[in-house]
């Protein structure tokens, strides 16, 4: 009797974790061959918590919860979960409403205005490309800092610069001011609180700012995070719109390669998928 019952507990152990892991979160068509979880699928099939995806030749439809779609290009691999894609290798473009994230090197891309669609690509040098198509998209790092606001016909690229703290900044922006706090909008949309001695002599100028920043809660209830500043210089007019690269908490972040040439190209895709 007792061996029974023992029969009885591990079964329904088993049902009980198998139903857990088994709730369906959306659907994928293929357009040719297609891996999850390293079974070859040809067609539709069904998406859980957890599913790796592959692709070889051809492209992939993802469509998940709250109306997410996502287009996986040819040669690329990423780990789905209900809120987010980790993207192991290659492009995948993101058309979402919600507050899905997808996830490449470290850096975290999620959309910031309604309808957004944009591309992540991650190169084999590692570097992280980010172009908005539609709406804008935030990148942060894996502290949950804000880096940069990619907009409509933007492409940033983004890569991790080693040896360096997380808290390290450097960057060309406006300074300006307000209720006796002084603050500091880089180049590519963010906006910080920054402390120093001598602020108010830069107020309406460009600047190249270098300093450490507090991370942690530092954004909790959209409050910018704080740059205490090492040395502040007036910029001119060269900035980064001039080509020219930054480090924000240890990420470089520049122009990506032949911007023009690909939001051209993935703009054609974004109307190829809408179809």
């Amino acid at each position: 009797m007792l061996r029974k019952l023992l029969v009885v507990a591990v079964l329904l152990c088993v049902v009980s974790y198998a139903s857990a892991g088994t709730v369906s979160i959306g659907t994928v068509s293929a357009r040719g061959d297609l891996r999850i979880d390293s079974y070859l699928v040809k067609g539709n099939a069904t998406l859980f918590d957890g599913s790796v995806l592959e692709t070889g030749q051809a492209t992939a439809d993802l469509r998940l919860e709250k109306g997410t779609e996502i287009r996986m290009a040819t040669s690329s691999r990423g780990t789905l979960y209900r809120d987010h894609l980790v993207l192991q290798r290659g492009e995948s473009e993101l058309a979402s409403s919600a507050s899905f994230q997808l996830e490449a090197n470290g850096f975290h891309v999620t959309p910031i205005e309604p309808n957004s669609r944009g591309v992540v690509t991650l190169t084999q040098s590692n570097t992280v490309e980010v172009a908005a198509l539609n709406g804008s998209f935030g990148v942060a790092n894996a502290q949950g800092i804000l880096l940069a606001s990619v907009r409509p016909g933007q492409a940033l690229s983004f890569a991790m610069q080693a040896g360096t703290g997380s808290a390290v900044f450097s960057g060309v922006g406006l300074v300006s001011s307000e209720n006796g706090r002084f603050y500091f909008t880089s180049d590519v949309g963010v906006q910080y609180e920054v402390v120093g001695k001598d602020l108010k002599r830069y107020v309406g100028q460009k600047v190249v700012i270098t300093g450490t920043v507090q991370t942690g809660a530092a954004q909790a209830g959209g409050i910018a995070p704080v740059i205490t500043v090492n040395s502040i210089r007036t910029n001119g007019d060269a900035g980064y719109g001039a080509g020219k690269s930054f480090l924000i908490l240890g990420a470089v972040l520049g122009p990506a390669a032949g911007a023009g040439v690909a939001i051209h190209a993935l703009t054609q895709s974004s109307t190829a998928a809408s179809q």
